[in-house]
Parts: C-alpha cells; structure tokens; sequence
C-alpha cells in the first residue's frame, strides 16, 4: 500500500494543473497579506491570532478546490478501468480507497503549510514577529474541519457523479462569500472577523485569543459531518465503476 500511496501523491503533485493552482494560491495569499491583513482584523494587530485565522479562512476557498480537484483523479474514467482490474485482485477497495484520500489529504496538507510559512515569512520580515506557537489553535480549528467537511462531501458525492466535484468546487466559494453562523460556518471567516469586536480589550490593547462553545461545537459538527459523509462514500467507493 506505500507504493501506491507514494505513486498517487506524485501523480497529484506532480501535474501541470497543481503548479497552476499553487501559484494562484500563493498570488492570492500574498494578496490577502499585503492588502487586508497587514492592517489588522477587527482591530487587533496582523500578527494576532485572529489575523492569522482570517488570513486562513479567506485563502481556505482556494485550498478547498485544489483538495476537490485531487479527488477528481478519484472518480475519473480512467480511474474506474484502473479500479475494475485493481477489484479483480485481492486488495481490500476499502483500504484501497483510504490510501488514495490519504495521497490526497497529504496534498492538500502540504499546500496548506506553504500558505502557512508564507504568512509566517511576512510577519517575520515585515514585523519581527516570530511567536508562531500563538498560531497553532487558529490552524487546527480552521484547516482541519474544513479538510475533513469537504474530503467526506467530495467522496460521497463524487461516487454520485465526478462532475459533481466541479460542482463543488463553484459551492466552496460559498462559504467564504456569504455571513456564516458561528455554528456552521465552515472557514471561520466571519467568527475570526467579528468575535473579537464583542471582547473586552486586554493591557497588551488586544482581546484574548478565546474561542466560544458555539464555535467549537461548530467545529466539530462539521469535522463529524464530513467524516460521517466519507466514511458513506468509502462503503461505496468498491460499487463506484
């Protein structure tokens, strides 16, 4: 199984339509870094933890669509040939299946950390700011329940229909675009640019880095639904040819 998990991460990293992508993403982050975040999010300095998180949930869209397209290598016609000979051998589809979400989970990780030590070197060069441990909560409840609500929606829906992912993929500038509730809003977008504005300011002129119940069970609601969803499109990934 780490031969084949090696050979998808390379076929998924190593195309022309990944490097397009990367690109975009780091134009865009770079964007987001020089025009809004340098100034701060709701008042706080670019360099606290809200900044940081709102940074993450406004390039997250971006993110998102390279994850759903690495899942398109899942579900492609070429893929289904490949997974009528693969079934006809004594691999079990499911661990067979994992394997692959695991080459695409990896993929999307490492985009993910690019973003991350990007907006780390803009702090770094422009503020002298090197506390990055203050940016270890704002990561987790930002990339991961959104990697696991998308990863579980792609694989339930993309066993419908490979032309669902696309489809997807126009959904998951939704979230970025319209005011979400802090219970289901899937990029934390708006919690990271309104919550802090009902907080009390502290000596240091900032307001503490707390995340609040309905946010967190927020988190995990998604986390939970996505992985329900793709744990349903594993069952059926076997049936998908």
């Amino acid at each position: 199984m780490s031969r084949i998990f090696w050979y998808e991460l390379k076929r998924l990293l190593f195309n022309k339509m990944f490097f397009a992508l990367l690109i975009v993403t780091g134009l865009y982050s770079y964007m987001i870094l020089s025009r809004e975040i340098i100034l701060g999010i709701a008042f706080t300095a670019p360099f606290s933890p809200w900044s940081f998180g709102a940074y993450l949930a406004n390039v997250l869209p971006l993110l998102v669509v390279t994850l759903l397209f690495f899942m398109t290598f899942m579900y492609s016609n070429h893929e289904k040939e490949v997974r009528q000979i693969t079934l006809a051998t004594p691999v079990d589809p499911f661990r067979f299946g994992l394997v692959k979400c695991a080459s695409i989970v990896t993929g999307f990780l490492l985009l993910s950390l690019f973003v991350i030590v990007l907006g780390l070197v803009f702090f770094a060069v422009l503020f002298r700011f090197y506390n990055f441990g203050d940016f270890f909560i704002p990561i987790t409840v930002t990339l991961i329940p959104s990697l696991l609500f998308f990863l579980g929606a792609g694989i339930l829906l993309g066993g419908v229909h490979a032309s669902v992912l696309y489809v997807l993929m126009l959904a998951a500038f939704l979230p970025g675009i319209l005011p979400m509730p802090a219970f289901i809003d899937i990029y934390g977008g708006s919690f990271f640019s309104a919550y802090p504005l009902t907080l009390p300011v502290g000596i240091d002129g900032e307001p503490a880095f707390t995340l609040p119940v309905s946010f967190i069970l927020g988190r995990l609601f998604v986390s939970i639904t996505g992985g329900l969803m793709g744990l349903v499109g594993l069952k059926r990934y076997e049936s998908v040819i």
